[in-house]
């Protein structure tokens, strides 16, 4: 939508993911607020990110709740704005291979199937001494194939689009923004930090909660590879990632610099035969070191940080909009007071599973 050289939002939203997306259009056309949209527009021929799905490796009963009601409100709204062939159904599977991995995943499990879920136990998961659970019928977004749509209804629903490249973006202790470039000088009253590349962008590491650390990621494309035991293999105690387009090509996020990662996701594919390499990044990543994800305030500052929500962010969307919104119901709203920021010892009571590698980690 094209913006007016001087003008105000009520929301700015810093992001380029789905989730940043979907809560931007979601608080303009559910919730009638004026609401910019601040990042880059994802190509879909970058490698990947994040992936998007509607389950998690993950314990608290709260957060499968909220997914369960989440998910089919995130899957109407995809239909609905032209999405549908951005979704896919599949059976992911989840692999553990430390005691207190294989703990996590069987209580997960048990969570999991108490709340609809069919869940399968496996022999190792391809890794010798691992176990593995396929959840059967998650839903997938191909973030690719959904970015056209999501951008069409951003337009349709009126949310001013800004570039992060040439922009200056400054956050007061309010909680307001001021976003500046080129003949564009704009205001916003409630800025929202949705994505890795936002936080890391506009907060110094003092405007940080104590819960929040960084992280190196390593994304690999492989050539096309011999087919998966699932098209989404998630590996927490190696913090490894694996989806297979229907090409073929695997791509591969590993915490870590290409010299960890290389070796780890190398240990989840020794039932390939040798794979070439098509593509390789590292980016820095941002997580909870309590394994829960964290939205609130950001430290000094009132801008609305949203972290550590794992696979499932897209699927967060339609609570975190009406959160925002100030119309949560109680139990939105007692969700995300527990998982406030600056809450201390406090969010011992939401920690979850994070993985043997997830203190591998950076200030």
């Amino acid at each position: 939508r094209p913006l007016m050289a001087d003008t105000s939002y009520e929301f700015a939203i810093f992001g380029s993911t789905p989730l940043a997306g979907l809560v931007a259009g979601l608080l303009a056309s559910v919730h009638q607020k004026k609401v910019c949209i601040v990042g880059d527009l994802q190509s879909a021929f970058r490698l990947v990110r994040g992936i998007d799905l509607s389950v998690m490796p993950v314990t608290r009963p709260e957060t499968w709740a909220l997914l369960k009601d989440a998910t089919p409100e995130t899957r109407k709204l995809l239909g609905r704005i032209g999405g549908k062939g951005g979704m896919q159904r599949l059976d992911p599977i989840f692999v553990a291979e430390t005691a207190a991995g294989r703990d996590a995943l069987a209580h997960m499990r048990h969570v999991a199937q108490g709340f609809g879920h069919a869940v399968e136990r496996m022999a190792n998961g391809g890794i010798e001494g691992a176990v593995a659970y396929r959840l059967r019928d998650a839903v997938f977004l191909d973030r690719g194939r959904l970015t056209p749509s999501i951008e069409g209804w951003l337009e349709a629903s009126g949310v001013g689009r800004i570039t992060a490249r040439g922009t200056k973006v400054t956050l007061k202790r309010d909680g307001s923004a001021r976003i500046e470039g080129g003949a564009l000088n704009l205001d916003a009253s409630r800025a929202i930090l949705a994505d890795d590349r936002a936080m890391l962008a506009h907060l110094e590491v003092d405007e940080r909660d104590n819960t929040l650390v960084t992280q190196s990621i390593t994304t690999t494309l492989t050539e096309p590879a011999f087919r998966l035991a699932a098209p989404v293999m998630i590996y927490p105690d190696r913090g490894v990632t694996l989806s297979q387009r229907a090409s073929g090509n695997i791509s591969a996020l590993s915490a870590g610099r290409p010299e960890l990662a290389t070796a780890r996701i190398g240990g989840c594919l020794v039932s390939q035969a040798q794979l070439r390499r098509a593509g390789q990044t590292t980016f820095r990543s941002v997580l909870t070191v309590d394994g829960a994800p964290l939205v609130g305030q950001a430290k000094g500052i009132k801008a609305t940080v949203i972290a550590g929500l794992g696979v499932g962010g897209a699927f967060f969307a339609p609570a975190i909009a009406r959160l925002l919104a100030g119309v949560a119901s109680e139990s939105e709203q007692r969700y995300f007071s527990a998982h406030e920021a600056g809450r201390g010892n406090a969010r011992a009571m939401v920690a979850d599973y994070q993985g043997a590698v997830a203190l591998e980690v950076q200030s």
